[in-house]
């Protein structure tokens, strides 16, 4: 038993994926750490201005990969021999795309401003960091070889140095345009940080190299795969914005903070679901029955533990909130309890598109995602006058757990993983099949 647990693929699965969640826990530990200190500084209405730059940017962040973080990933394990080649045209495919995205979220902000000053300018600086971060798809190189400590040590060190540059700019009492600005250099110095990475690690910088048929294929398969990211990231920052417009910035401050407190456990089975993908695509291919196993055990446990948190919320929300950020975000505690029972299916999904990409299922993932995303907007449209942040919260709730039952009988290739996905959230069954199992022996004596 413990010769089969650490063989050779388990042994580079827990090291990859134990530097993979490091960073993410780093990263989780740096971003809450810095946005109590930054949310206390700049008070609701602050933070509520740089939650909707934020998000704003984050919205058209899948138009600067255009798909490809997933599909280099894939690549990179199908064809390790041409890396080359899938690392020059992923960057500048995504190059292209973070000049578009630029444009589109200056021309947002310029047409439906908030009110602050020069906020059209400075989301168009936010969004600018994503031309150097384009060649940081280097990352995913490390993933799929299964050796992501390089970059995720660089990853840390950019994190570490821009947490003092935010702390510095809070003793000398800055305004949130200055934090715009450091958020910004931060995307960029990262992007770099991934290709010191490459050049430590092989004692050289990579060979660009950019094909044309490359181009197009990686185009039409990654279009699906952006739709899907797009609608994803709808559903988590879409709610900030329409607070933004129908409510004002000391509501959507407080409801960011309720949702990076919700999404603060959501690095453990996205980190894993991103270890567990080299490994999916092997087995898939040597055993198909085994491979089922593992993804739907790893879906139950996700699910597991997101019930945890989700239901002791009522107990820890209220003090969390008051501990961290103070009693002017008090009214988040309420959001958060709500919010937190996002993570079951937000859990259970991350393997669900990395079993759809495995399979080659490029345009399910994107229905979900977009039938949810709609979702997600009608029922803030329709809860947010009425019920405020937490209106935006119940959207949110409902529209991720709606999105995968309402296409599962309408899309056969989505069958499957709906059925995958709902067993997952029915993890007390595994009980039963337990007590089952134990029960077999006594019944032959």
């Amino acid at each position: 038993m413990n010769q089969s647990f650490l063989s050779a693929p388990r042994r580079l699965i827990l090291r990859s994926g134990g530097w993979l969640i490091a960073k993410q826990l780093a990263k989780l530990a740096n971003g809450l750490l810095i946005a109590i200190f930054v949310a206390r500084h700049l008070g609701p209405e602050g933070y509520g201005v740089l939650s909707y730059a934020v998000s704003l940017v984050a919205i058209v962040a899948p138009l600067n990969t255009l798909g490809m973080r997933n599909l280099s990933l894939r690549e990179y394990k199908m064809y390790p021999e041409e890396a080359n080649s899938i690392l020059g045209t992923v960057t500048a495919i995504r190059f292209a795309g973070a000049i578009f995205s630029v444009c589109i979220v200056f021309a947002v902000a310029w047409i439906y401003p908030i009110s602050h000053e020069n906020i059209a300018v400075l989301c168009a600086i936010l969004a600018s960091a994503a031309l150097v971060k384009s060649i940081d798809t280097i990352q995913e190189y490390f993933i799929a070889e299964q050796d992501p400590k390089p970059f995720v040590i660089f990853s840390v060190a950019v994190m570490a140095v821009f947490a003092g540059v935010k702390i510095l700019l809070i003793f000398a009492n800055m305004g949130v345009d200055a934090f715009i600005l450091a958020q910004a250099a931060q995307g960029a110095v990262s992007g770099l940080g991934a290709l010191l990475a490459y050049r430590r690690r092989t004692s050289g910088l990579p060979g660009l190299r950019i094909e044309a048929s490359r181009v197009r294929r990686y185009l039409v398969q990654g279009f699906p795969l952006m739709l899907g990211a797009l609608s994803a990231v709808i559903y988590l920052k879409s709610d900030i914005l329409m607070l933004s417009y129908m409510v004002g910035q000391e509501t959507t401050g407080i409801y960011a903070v309720a949702a990076r407190l919700s999404e603060a456990w959501y690095v453990l089975p996205t980190a894993l679901a991103m270890a567990l993908f080299p490994r999916m695509v092997e087995l898939r291919a040597s055993s198909p029955s085994h491979y089922a196993a593992r993804v739907q055990d790893a879906m139950d446990s996700f699910a597991a533990f997101g019930t945890l948190i989700a239901a002791t919320s009522p107990f820890w929300s209220a003090p969390l909130v008051m501990l961290l950020f103070g009693a002017e975000y008090s009214p988040a505690a309420g959001v958060l309890q709500i919010y937190a029972w996002v993570g079951i299916v937000f859990a259970t999904r991350a393997l669900v598109h990395k079993w759809l990409l495995v399979e080659g299922i490029f345009w399910a993932s994107a229905m979900i995602h977009a039938t949810g995303a709609v979702t997600n907007v009608l029922l803030n449209l329709l809860l947010i006058p009425r019920y405020g942040a937490e209106g935006a919260a119940i959207a949110t709730v409902i529209s991720y757990t709606l999105a995968p039952i309402l296409l599962a009988p309408l899309v056969p290739s989505l069958r499957k993983p709906a059925i995958m996905q709902l067993k997952a959230i029915a993890w007390p069954r595994r009980f039963a099949d337990l007590w089952a199992c134990q029960s077999v022996p006594s019944v032959r004596e």
